[in-house]
């Protein structure tokens, strides 16, 4: 586990106002991201990740009406918070289908439901 985050973001990250609970589709990893983009997200997570490994997330995204995204994903990096049991970790984004993206595209246009991070 590497603990060194790199900002080299192509797109700008954007704090859901909503909790938006993400898990692997093995169910070893899953937290809440803290803030999200077109290309990526960081998670905060009840387990670590190691770097460079391909994981498979479901996002649950609070659109109306709610709506279910997978992907397809890269650990970044992992940390361990300073202030609490759980891990930070840096997702990017390697596969998402048109219509997921379409919809992550559409929350992140919605002023309502995200922040500039």
């Amino acid at each position: 586990m590497v603990s060194n985050p790199v900002n080299q973001r192509e797109h700008p990250r954007f704090q859901p106002r909503q909790t938006i609970s993400c898990q692997d589709l093995d169910g070893r990893i899953s937290g809440r991201v803290m803030n999200l983009s077109e290309s990526g997200f960081m998670l905060m997570s009840n387990a670590p990740s190691d770097v460079n490994e391909s994981l498979i997330f479901r996002l649950e995204l609070p659109l109306t009406p709610p709506h279910q995204i997978t992907i397809t994903s890269e650990t970044i990096w992992c940390q361990k918070s300073s202030y609490s049991d759980e891990y930070g970790i840096g997702i990017q984004i390697t596969q998402i289908d048109d219509l997921a993206y379409a919809a992550l595209r559409r929350f992140l246009g919605d002023t309502n439901q995200a922040t500039a991070a």
